[in-house]
């Protein structure tokens, strides 16, 4: 009875085989070898490509990007008719305004979360 019921597994775990490998072989007619190149070459690209952008992000300029960039600042310093923005008027809070306020954004917190644990 143990050997039928191995053959019958067995028998399971061939026919597994063969689908998994009628599956592959379509995937490989689906698939060639130069789409794969194709797409890892991508994907190079967009590596080396992220790459540069975190160089930029993280500050690290080449001497041709600082003479540029000190280039557009001495044309910007030199021109008259440079647009700033305009300053802001408004009263800026004091600290300890804030620190008032912090009391009752917390006295509101804790009513939120009771009420909250109460549902």
């Amino acid at each position: 009875v143990q050997d039928i019921e191995f053959m019958q597994i067995e028998m399971k775990v061939i026919e597994g085989l063969k689908a998994g490998n009628e599956c592959l072989k379509s995937m490989h007619e689906i698939m060639s070898i130069e789409d794969v190149e194709k797409i890892l070459d991508e994907t190079q690209e967009s590596i080396e490509y992220q790459r540069q952008i975190d160089e930029m992000l993280a500050g690290a300029l080449t001497q041709e990007d600082e003479d540029a960039v000190l280039a557009e600042l001495e044309a910007i310093t030199q021109g008259e008719d440079v647009a700033l923005p305009e300053v802001p008027t408004e009263h800026v809070p004091e600290i300890l305004e804030a620190a008032e306020v912090e009391p009752e954004r917390k006295d509101i917190m804790k009513k939120h979360n009771r009420e909250m644990l109460a549902a």
